[in-house]
């Protein structure tokens, strides 16, 4: 069956990371099931299959996505549990619709439970350093920063798309006093050889393992061996939603991007290699910071299947 306009536009759009970010293509995945609701793609009693294929379409394009992966599964389970297969066909087209808000307000809230459960409880931290950009961390830091002056922050500039940029730009607009530096000047600088002094490292995540490891923006793991080596905390800052469950029985795959994004002219003959993303180990991991608090990464697994068990149905 063939994909809905629109659908097939936000496959190209994420594939060509027009659309970045764990969160953005969670909801631009779920905005692709909703319109295809909308436009009739299924009126048939194959109504769930088909709008699951279509979050599947959209989720699956690149590997390294469990949280909009989860929020098909969301979707899934929830349809069935609450009386889905028995209803007229206009109220299962409204359940679908229901649950794809439902899960994207979870995250939200997931986010906003992050700050406020953790911040007060981490307001010792004075000097951070950050890889990448993620929202949660963000937001986790400037809560951490609200009220101390004395408050630092570092960024990556994180190429070669430079999300760090708008990790400096959404701090800096709150007054925290930040500094941009070079990726491969990172484990200097958390080692206490950079210019402002580095306490802790927050990093994002593009997934958990169930061994409790985690997979986050390449350059991740010199940073975390740095902070381990140096004895300083390193702490993944994400919602449990991010588990990729699959992992438990399947080997990590990790997304490897086209050449022209390292070097657009490079010279003929130039062999180039460009994971866009890494895996850091468990031990090197202090704690997951949470919407459920600080988690180790021991813990992880047992931890989700209790507070998720649908991710594992």
């Amino acid at each position: 069956m063939k994909y809905p306009k629109e659908v097939e536009q936000l496959h190209k759009e994420i594939k060509e990371i027009k659309i970045q970010g764990a969160t953005n293509v969670a909801i631009s995945t779920f905005k692709g099931m909703k319109s295809a609701l909308r436009t009739g793609y299924s009126k048939s009693d194959n109504l769930l299959t088909d709008i699951i294929d279509v979050g599947k379409y959209l989720a699956y394009v690149r590997p390294n996505e469990p949280l909009a992966q989860n929020g098909v599964l969301y979707v899934n389970h929830f349809f069935k549990e609450r009386g889905g297969p028995n209803l007229p066909l206009p109220e299962k087209k409204e359940l679908i619709s229901n649950l794809c808000d439902e899960y994207l307000h979870d995250l939200e809230s997931s986010k906003h439970k992050i700050d406020e459960l953790n911040s007060p409880q981490l307001k010792y931290i004075d000097h951070v350093l950050t890889h990448c950009h993620s929202s949660t961390a963000v937001r986790l830091i400037q809560g951490i920063a609200k009220g101390d002056d004395d408050f630092t922050a570092v960024c990556t500039e994180t190429r070669p798309r430079y999300q760090g940029r708008i990790t400096a730009k959404e701090l800096l607009n709150v007054g925290i006093d930040t500094t941009l530096i070079a990726d491969s000047a990172a484990e200097s600088f958390v080692i206490g050889r950079g210019s402002k002094p580095v306490s802790v490292v927050f990093i994002g995540c593009d997934a958990i393992t169930m061994k409790g490891y985690c997979i986050n923006k390449i350059g991740s793991w010199g940073i975390a061996m740095a902070a381990y080596q140096s004895s300083k905390p390193l702490y993944v800052v994400t919602s449990l939603l991010k588990m990729d469950h699959d992992t438990a029985h399947q080997d990590i795959r990790i997304e490897i991007r086209g050449d022209k994004e390292l070097w657009e002219d490079a010279p003929k003959g130039l062999e180039m290699y460009n994971p866009a993303f890494e895996v850091v180990d468990a031990g090197l991991i202090t704690g997951f910071i949470t919407e459920f608090g600080i988690i180790k990464p021991r813990d992880i697994g047992d931890f989700v299947r209790k507070q998720y068990p649908w991710l594992f149905e």
